[in-house]
């Protein structure tokens, strides 16, 4: 994503573990991860907070480069279920 940052994505809730069991419901299967830097540049260096966007197929296109993780992956999980420890992790609704 070239010259992404927060304000273009929807508006964003605190990713927990039931908000992961109602986008798996919703048919979601994926998330595309983006790392924000405290001025909401994108960059997964030096992320500030980290937000997940729900897709349901990931891109067939080359031109989609990015950083994807299945819903139910024990990453997201482990995010989700330890909001305390280490970067926040915010979800688009």
């Amino acid at each position: 994503m070239r010259n992404e940052n927060k304000e273009n994505f929807r508006p964003t809730v605190a990713l927990t573990v039931e908000a992961l069991k109602d986008l798996k419901k919703r048919g979601f299967r994926y998330v595309r991860v983006n790392a924000f830097t405290k001025d909401k540049r994108l960059d997964y260096m030096m992320p500030h907070y980290i937000v997940v966007v729900p897709i349901q197929e990931l891109p067939e296109e080359g031109g989609m480069k990015g950083i994807y993780e299945p819903v139910d992956s024990p990453v997201l999980v482990n995010w989700a279920d330890s909001p305390d420890e280490g970067i926040e992790v915010f979800i688009s609704i």
